[in-house]
């Protein structure tokens, strides 16, 4: 006895009904899907000799005063020391000698931003910190060809905020040995 080719099965009704509901559904939900806003950057901005600098703050622990930093002999010039901070032993580092300005002469206004990088936990010695910034990434420029060396490779963008320009670091970079300038 001969089988007979069979039909392709059209859903029952219930089911077709679902389907249909559901091919309706995806189709509105195409049909108003709205632009997602542009990506943002959240950095944490800070000064350094007068200029505007700003970190991503996923890299930042905290920010603190400056206390007493302990000096450590024959450490580099761009280390001005090391604390204690709730028990744990951090360098820290004077990022304005490291990018080959001046070093800083503390002021009531300096902080330490206490920074992982590369899985290192230290602080940075800076003139002040202003805030959390949001910043549209479409925003952020490269540094133009002018200022680009093996020295400034640091520098990942600049970001025009009203009146004022926001200097992008990669911190990693500016503290790497091979790539920051020395005073």
């Amino acid at each position: 006895m001969g089988r007979s080719a069979k039909t392709p099965a059209t859903p029952a009704p219930a089911l077709r009904g679902v389907l249909e509901f559901a091919d309706q559904l995806a189709a509105d939900a195409a049909a108003a899907q709205v632009p997602l806003p542009p990506a943002q950057l959240h950095l944490i901005t800070f000064r350094l000799d007068g200029e505007e600098f700003g970190l991503p703050v996923e890299t930042v622990r905290e920010v603190i005063r400056v206390g007493d930093i302990t000096r450590v002999p024959q450490s580099p010039a761009h280390i001005r020391g090391v604390i204690n901070l709730r028990g744990r032993i951090l360098p820290v580092v004077e990022i304005r000698t490291r990018l080959g300005l001046a070093p800083l002469v503390p002021r009531s206004t300096a902080r330490i931003i206490v920074a992982e990088v590369r899985g290192r936990v230290l602080g940075l010695l800076v003139d002040s910190v202003a805030q959390v910034q949001k910043v549209p990434a479409d925003r952020v420029v490269a540094a133009p060809d002018e200022v680009k060396s093996a020295h400034t490779d640091y520098i990942t963008g600049v970001v025009q905020l009203y009146e004022r320009l926001l200097i992008l670091l990669d911190l990693a970079r500016a503290l790497d040995a091979s790539g920051a300038t020395h005073p």
